[in-house]
């Protein structure tokens, strides 16, 4: 029996479910802390005009933003979520005609467009699935997307937006790209672009590149004059050969953004390593720095009499070069750092205050709470919090054990393989981006973690919805074994079954 609803429809009313969730009874996002200014700031919005002097304006959102008086004094700030900003604003001051810059809710809609985009697919990768599997693997899904640590961040001035959303593409463009199927080379595409989103989002995110960078580069895509042999490898280099470019042009090699990465440094050795070390004095020895400076320890580059303003300041003794050969040689220095995101990890958004507020004020001008219409995947996290960091590497681990066993118990360019593939790719993104949190941020550690929390929830998804996935026995009885052949066909309408319908025993 069929699901009455066709995974169009189905795509429909998951961004017309998301749309309520974000914007009725009344919209919920996540307050700009300054960094959300820069962005705001390219596309022609003033956020310093909007922020009340009374509250700080951390603690509530806003959504409808004017236009800057000096829109040729913006920060540099490179990041691919200026495409849907600058669309939002485009569609804002042209198409709607109203007042402002921008109105963040636009970026809300476009969040829907995306969800439903990914459920139209997901539904399409298991149609041939048995009902009850299908319908629990779309209802995961789809709350995963709603997940108010993922969802906030479409009703925001943030960049994490574009990774969340190059990666929930990803998730399933990624999928139908490592089918054999008559639509694979569209699906490659929209996976191409996906990662190069996710990968551009921010500098935090530039390390994504690493799993992504794997997964196109093992991939052969057989199109046109790039046929057979090594020539099936040219269109994946070339993937690879981009996501390395735009990750250099975050890492400042192209004018990308250096200004991040030393704040990020500069904030890691006083906000992380010198609160961790018991000795922050001898911290600041180590690199190079007085012995004083151990003083800075807790402080950040915002506090009223920043590190970098003493006379006695060097830059080129904190950078991440220096930092790491530090923690290489203070091995436990290096496991507190590595064990310190745990808990925020296993939190989720409930440590940084200003993420999910609502956007409405009380009577006294305080903001409501924080955002908990669907909060999950938190819940979940949150019982589980008392691991800490052996069960974080214990989860990777059977994350990458199943994706593994998987990948080696499936056909090549089947679609279980191609779940477990994907799957491998955000366990390994998840790694490395809590590697980049603890090692490379200081500072907001819940905000950079997640990239790293949407991929390992992601992961563990995939892997389980393969494993209860079965054919229907009409399926089952009619499928066989196929001639000898190096790469079976499949259909996006039947993606489940392990060979071709057409061949004979």
């Amino acid at each position: 029996m069929r699901v009455p609803i066709s995974p169009v429809g189905l795509g429909v009313i998951s961004g017309a479910l998301m749309a309520i969730r974000l914007l009725v009874p009344v919209p919920v996002g996540m307050a700009d802390n300054n960094d959300g200014s820069r962005l705001l700031c390219l596309v022609g919005a003033d956020a310093g005009a909007v922020h009340s002097s009374a509250l700080p304006y951390w603690q509530y959102v806003v959504e409808r933003y004017p236009f800057t008086p000096s829109p040729h004094h913006c920060e540099p700030y490179p990041s691919t979520m200026l495409l849907p900003a600058k669309l939002a604003a485009l569609v804002h001051q042209h198409i709607l005609g109203l007042a402002g810059a921008i109105d963040l809710r636009e970026l809300a809609v476009e969040y829907c467009l995306v969800v439903g985009f990914v459920m139209w697919v997901a539904a399409r990768l298991t149609r041939s699935w048995r009902p009850a599997a299908r319908g629990a693997f779309l209802v995961a899904l789809f709350l995963v997307l709603a997940e108010a640590t993922f969802a906030d961040y479409a009703n925001s001035p943030y960049t994490e937006t574009a990774a969340l959303w190059g990666l929930a593409v990803f998730s399933v463009a990624g999928v139908a790209a490592s089918v054999t199927h008559s639509r694979q080379r569209a699906a490659y595409v929209v996976a191409w672009v996906a990662a190069l989103f996710t990968v551009g989002a921010k500098v935090e995110t530039l390390t994504m590149a690493i799993p992504l960078c794997v997964f196109f580069g093992s991939r052969k895509l057989d199109w046109g004059r790039f046929s057979g042999g090594l020539r099936a490898r040219a269109i994946p280099t070339l993937t690879v050969l981009s996501l390395v470019g735009i990750a250099m042009w975050q890492g400042g090699a192209f004018g990308g953004g250096p200004n991040d990465q030393q704040t990020n440094v500069r904030n890691e050795l006083t906000m992380t390593l010198m609160p961790l070390s018991g000795d922050p004095g001898g911290v600041a020895t180590g690199l190079g720095l007085p012995h004083s400076f151990g003083a800075y320890s807790g402080t950040s580059i915002w506090s009223a009499h920043p590190m970098q303003q003493d006379p006695a300041f060097d830059p080129s003794r904190v950078t991440f070069v220096r930092i790491a050969g530090y923690l290489a040689t203070h091995p436990r220095l290096t496991a507190r750092v590595l064990a310190s995101g745990s808990g925020p990890f296993l939190r989720l958004f409930r440590t940084d205050y200003y993420i999910g507020d609502y956007t409405k004020a009380d009577s006294l001008g305080r903001p409501q709470r924080e955002d908990h219409r669907i909060a999950v995947i938190s819940w979940v996290a949150n019982h589980f919090a008392w691991v800490g960091f052996g069960g974080i590497v214990a989860f990777w681990i059977a994350c990458a054990i199943g994706a593994v066993l998987l990948r080696r118990r499936s056909a090549k360019g089947s679609p279980q393989r191609a779940f477990a593939i994907v799957s491998l790719t955000f366990t390994a993104g998840s790694v490395i981006q809590y590697l980049t949190a603890v090692f490379g941020e200081g500072n907001e550690v819940t905000k950079h973690l997640v990239v790293s929390l949407f991929c390992a929830t992601l992961a563990p998804l995939w892997i389980v919805a393969v494993g209860i996935a079965h054919r229907r026995p009409a399926e089952a009885s009619a499928a066989v074994v196929p001639k000898r052949r190096e790469s079976p066909t499949y259909s996006l309408d039947r993606v489940n079954a392990p060979y071709p319908s057409g061949d004979a025993r």
